[in-house]
């Protein structure tokens, strides 16, 4: 199995979207209650046109990345399982077939609800209580930065896969 180039596109997104999200955009003054995950959109992205299976191994490897990435909030595993379960959850929506701009951002309404709900979850099991409030506006953001991005990274795949480069 040799790598592809959108493989490795796809690798190189999900470490410039974990750097960002660590390091630019709090530098820029996004608060943490309305941070987008930016990882999130990418395995989306994937899990929409390659099914469950690839979403989740995706989420989990970005998961991983993540993790590796400080500052770590969670416990270590935790956020891999949490993107992997979004990534097959992204993944139930795939259609060959289908070019609609509504399946991809219901994909990824789904996606970011089950990610923001496991880590509001293993919030409330480590510190004993959790603030539902800043997940929403979470959710609300990558779903306007989704809006603009997943569509991109659509046609870019296509595009690759088209060429016999992915």
């Amino acid at each position: 199995m040799r790598p592809t180039t959108l493989g490795l596109a796809r690798v190189a997104y999900l470490l410039v979207a974990a750097l960002l999200t660590a390091t630019l955009l709090p530098r820029l003054g996004v608060p943490g209650h309305a941070m987008p995950d930016l990882v999130l959109i990418g395995v989306v992205s994937t899990a929409v046109l390659r099914g469950p299976l690839h979403g989740a191994i995706v989420g989990l490897a970005a998961g991983w990345v993540a993790l590796l990435i400080p500052p770590v909030g969670s416990p270590i595993g935790l956020t891999a399982l949490v993107m992997m379960t979004g990534g097959a959850a992204a993944g139930a929506f795939r259609s060959p077939s289908s070019r609609s701009v509504l399946r991809p951002l219901a994909a990824l309404l789904v996606a970011t609800v089950v990610v923001q709900a496991g880590r509001l979850a293993a919030a409330a099991l480590a510190e004993g209580s959790a603030a539902p409030a800043g997940q929403l506006g979470i959710v609300a953001t990558t779903m306007v930065v989704g809006l603009v991005a997943l569509p991109v990274f659509l046609a870019a795949d296509r595009a690759l896969v088209r060429r016999r480069l992915g």
